[in-house]
């Protein structure tokens, strides 16, 4: 199993398992402490990380409610999120510079 794209104490950004265009968000339940999880579907993780400084909780509220939901009742700040949003997404577009490096001899053209 690869390391996850961003992991602190209490949340959680990784692949999707078996399709990693889609990502998913766990944040730990405080009081069961059972991890919650979250499908952010394609481009989702990309158009958050460039999402001016302020902005996720308008991108949140429009299509992912109980994500937002769970960052306050965890009390986990908007800016934190964001900023494990932006790290994740940096760590994604690292692995795949690796993987084309890796790989440049099957990439024709």
């Amino acid at each position: 199993m690869t390391e996850h794209l961003y992991r602190d104490d209490k949340l959680k950004i990784d692949y999707f398992p078996n399709h990693t265009d889609d990502h998913l968000v766990y944040i730990l339940d405080g009081n069961s402490g059972e991890e919650l999880s979250y499908i952010l579907p394609r481009g989702i993780l990309d158009e958050l990380a460039r999402t001016p400084r302020g902005g996720i909780e308008d991108k949140l509220q429009w299509s992912f409610q109980q994500l937002l939901f769970a960052l306050k009742k965890e009390k986990i700040t908007l800016d934190g999120f964001h900023v494990a949003i932006c790290q994740a997404f940096m760590e994604e577009e690292k692995r795949f510079a690796k993987f084309k490096e890796e790989n440049n001899h099957l990439i024709k053209g």
